[in-house]
């Protein structure tokens, strides 16, 4: 069936299947939906997907931190450097340094930004909905909590 992962079978207790391991599974599923989301975000607005996480954060907040965006897009830093930095140079992403506290830098979407913004969520919403679509009310609240766990548990160093 077409819809179905491709399974590596064996017996040999050695030779555990990597597509058992959870995480291998979640960066599969990841990849797949990164594919996904990049081509549908450069053909709507031209952004990659790297910058519309900057862009929906910003967005959804009106005006934020970099620090804030730096913490809820959970990208590498230095992505998220150069993500802004080129969001800046194209005239969608506004940046204010804070009167007081020079450290701390402002973003908003400028205008052209905000366009952009309204234009891409009525799609990705679409797209939510769409991968939903199979999904029932109870499995998407388990899921959701599952992904909690999961990332409660990614955050200790320790197991």
């Amino acid at each position: 069936m077409q819809n179905e992962p491709a399974t590596l079978a064996t017996d040999a207790p050695s030779q555990f299947p990597l597509h058992q391991y959870l995480t291998y599974r979640l960066s599969r599923v990841q990849a797949k939906l990164n594919v996904q989301g990049a081509r549908l975000l450069r053909d709507t607005v031209g952004l990659t997907l790297s910058q519309w996480r900057i862009v929906a954060l910003i967005g959804a907040a009106g005006r934020t931190r970099l620090s804030t965006i730096a913490r809820e897009a959970a990208l590498d830093k230095g992505l998220l450097s150069r993500n802004l930095k080129n969001l800046i140079e194209l005239g969608i992403v506004t940046s204010r340094q804070d009167e007081d506290d020079h450290r701390v830098q402002h973003l908003s979407l400028s205008p052209r930004g905000q366009e952009i913004f309204e234009r891409a969520l009525p799609v990705t919403r679409k797209r939510q909905e769409w991968l939903r679509k199979d999904l029932s009310e109870e499995e998407i609240r388990i899921f959701r909590r599952v992904l909690d766990k999961l990332e409660c548990a990614a955050e200790r160093m320790e197991f």
